[in-house]
């Protein structure tokens, strides 16, 4: 499913207020501040993106897109996108989004399992040439992550910690072309799903970043992970129960654990990786790999 690259333009492309709602606010700011994308990213944009995302959701156009202009950064707080919608909806993400800055920062009444979650979806598609940056380096230094104490144990204290994006309940996902680094916990979660199609995309964080998957599905049918670079400290690509039918190809993976998954079925195509598989017996490098419990 990648639409950009298909849609007649004279009837299914719906632009959105989000462009006019940001500039807005820039340039009634500006006569008090001087912007340069950093400051721009401590406004909190989370009522602008919400207001463009109801309005894409409830058109009747085939398909709405949402842009997020370049050359900005966008502090959004933790927030659910509900569907269904009317039409299926593309995220075009070219500036910087980012949460609130560290656990002190998050606000208390919001949640802090997710940051940015997109519920009951049929149809979206989240691409873009920009970054998401999910601040995560005040998360990972939490004294209950593994790393704080002696040799990889733990500390007492609060460990609750965001995943940076979550699909959940939703089905015909595409994302494509996007960069992710530093979330707090997993970058992707795909939890019920379905037709999920992941491909070119890049994640990083540092090494020893804890608990830092790239893309961790669970209950979720019809994945392809396709051409994507994977670079953090953890699972590459972690499988966890209830899923059927996902097709892994082509993933530079590293320093990471590689793919972490309950029983290995098939083996194809190519996963390029420092550390492929939580297995003692690999039956090749060659491999596509089928999720079924």
């Amino acid at each position: 499913m990648k639409h950009s690259h298909i849609l007649p333009l004279a009837s299914c492309i719906f632009f959105l207020a989000l462009v006019i709602l940001i500039q807005a606010r820039h340039h009634s700011h500006h006569a008090k501040h001087k912007h340069s994308s950093t400051g721009e990213g401590e406004i909190d944009y989370t009522k602008s993106f919400k207001m463009a995302w109801d309005s894409a959701c409830q058109s009747e156009s085939a398909v709405n897109v949402i842009i997020v202009p370049q050359d900005f950064s966008f502090l959004v707080q933790s927030t659910i996108f509900t569907g269904p919608c009317q039409g299926v909806l593309e995220l075009k993400v070219d500036g910087t989004l980012m949460p609130p800055d560290g656990p002190e920062s998050w606000p208390k009444n919001n949640s802090r399992h997710q940051w940015l979650v997109f519920y009951r979806i049929n149809g979206m598609s989240l691409e873009g040439s920009s970054l998401i940056d999910g601040r995560g380096e005040k998360w990972w230094d939490l004294p209950c992550k593994p790393h704080k104490g002696p040799h990889g144990t733990t500390l007492p204290g609060a460990c609750d910690s965001p995943i940076a994006i979550r699909f959940f309940m939703s089905s015909n996902l595409t994302v494509q072309g996007l960069g992710i680094k530093n979330s707090p916990w997993f970058h992707f979660k795909f939890d019920g799903c379905k037709n999920v199609h992941i491909e070119s995309i890049y994640i990083t964080t540092p090494k020893l970043s804890p608990n830092t998957d790239g893309i961790h599905i669970e209950n979720t049918n019809d994945v392809k992970i396709y051409s994507s670079v994977i670079s953090n400290g953890d699972d590459c690509v972690s499988i966890g129960s209830g899923c059927n039918d996902a097709d892994i190809k082509n993933i530079t993976c590293g320093p990471g654990h590689g793919i972490r998954q309950p029983i290995i079925i098939c083996f194809q195509e190519k996963l390029y990786s420092p550390h492929l598989l939580h297995q003692k017996a690999l039956m090749a490098d060659m491999y596509q790999w089928c999720c079924q419990t």
